[in-house]
């Protein structure tokens, strides 16, 4: 399930902290629940797909790019120097003119796209 709000997730992200476990694994904080941490993981494709997961409620119920899968992959981001934005569709990421990947989702055109470009 894709989120209808993407822009609102990408600010709300921006506000998470990230720390990075292992290779694939991230704990992202909750606002919800100052007690709790989300575990995100991360995995790419060669083809430049992104695979995600997340503990939250709204992935556990098959929705993706939760604001912690956002501040995942703009911690990995930043470790590289760079800058991502999210977009529903493939249009609005080619309009950018930076280099894109796919988020996938459950189904073919439920994923999200990801621009990066340097910070």
């Amino acid at each position: 399930m894709k989120p209808k709000n993407i822009k609102e997730l990408q600010l709300e992200s921006r506000r998470l902290r990230a720390r990075r476990v292992d290779r694939h694994t991230y704990v992202v904080e909750s606002r919800t629940n100052p007690q709790a941490n989300h575990v995100v993981m991360v995995r790419f494709d060669d083809d430049g797909t992104v695979f995600t997961r997340c503990t939250c409620p709204w992935a556990l119920h098959n929705g993706i790019a939760c604001s912690h899968v956002l501040a995942a992959l703009e911690y990995m981001a930043s470790r590289k120097g760079r800058r991502l934005s999210f977009w529903l569709n493939h249009e609005d990421a080619q309009r950018q003119k930076h280099r894109t990947f796919y988020m996938a989702g459950a189904s073919k055109n439920d994923g999200v796209w990801i621009t990066s470009r340097s910070a």
